[in-house]
């Protein structure tokens, strides 16, 4: 049977690099053999995080990613790893999502209370085409940005979409990542946009988890000190489902988040047979 177990995971900038790391292999110990990563980063004076992870994945276990050439979060990028005995790389494919001019009033003074740079982020997506005995999948990893609003992002999403329409047609598909759908107001709005433009033939895995992210999970080493006071103090939670793992032609045998520690975000683990 063509069984993957895939992963999806905001690795927050690799903040807590030591952590991150036993996480991913955690998870490969428990069978994950795909992961899809966002807010990977070059580091000043430090190994690259990805090549430390494949270091402690082991020899069989392979990456491509797409990141910037900054040694800052301005190179913030995604990655996809997998096991090199369950899946062979056949081609790489790598998109720059529409980029913000700049923050409006509201996300200025939210970066400015939590200590990130003033201006908008290159954000970035990672296509791989892997082979599973004889079939071939198409693997997405995607970030969409957390400013400029749902019009912005759903924007990002079409670019990615209508990149892939240009590249190789495949049966079975997977898009995972980080999509930012905050959605204040819990109307699902813009998640139904997402499968639109996606098409019917994808679906969400991670269907009724539940929330992914939470405010109180944040690294408050940069942010103001009476910021993180007051969310610590008053256990402030703003919970939003945020990461996903859309499917297609394959069956969803289980998913589940994980609570681990490092991160603002759960990781997704999705079992999945091929249709």
């Amino acid at each position: 049977m063509n069984e993957l177990i895939v992963a999806t995971y905001n690795i927050l900038f690799g903040n807590n690099t030591k952590q991150i790391i036993e996480n991913i292999k955690k998870m490969a110990d428990e069978g994950v053999n795909l992961f899809c990563l966002q807010e990977v980063i070059n580091k000043p004076n430090e190994v690259f995080i990805i090549d430390q992870m494949l270091k402690s994945l082991g020899k069989n276990w392979q990456a491509e990613y797409h990141v910037g050439t900054e040694n800052s979060k301005l190179s913030i990028g995604t990655a996809i790893i997998w096991d090199a005995d369950k899946l062979k790389l056949k081609q790489t494919e790598k998109i720059l999502l529409p980029k913000i001019k700049k923050f409006d009033i509201n996300e200025n003074l939210f970066y400015k209370i939590i200590g990130h740079a003033p201006f908008p982020l290159q954000r970035r997506a990672i296509v791989c085409y892997l082979s599973i005995d004889q079939t071939l999948v198409r693997v997405t990893c995607l970030h969409a940005d957390n400013v400029g609003g749902p019009k912005h992002r759903l924007k990002q999403i079409r670019y990615v979409t209508s990149c892939m329409q240009k590249l190789r047609p495949v049966d079975h598909e997977i898009i995972c990542g980080d999509f930012n759908t905050f959605d204040l107001l819990k109307t699902g709005y813009e998640k139904r946009l997402l499968h639109k433009i996606f098409g019917e033939k994808f679906i969400d895995a991670s269907e009724g988890l539940g929330w992914t992210s939470d405010i109180q999970r944040l690294d408050f080493r940069t942010s103001m000190k009476i910021f993180s006071w007051f969310i610590k103090t008053f256990r402030v939670h703003i919970r939003r489902k945020l990461d996903y793992i859309w499917v297609k032609n394959f069956e969803v045998v289980s998913c589940r988040k994980w609570d681990l520690p490092g991160s603002d975000h759960l990781p997704l683990i999705a079992k999945l047979t091929i249709n």
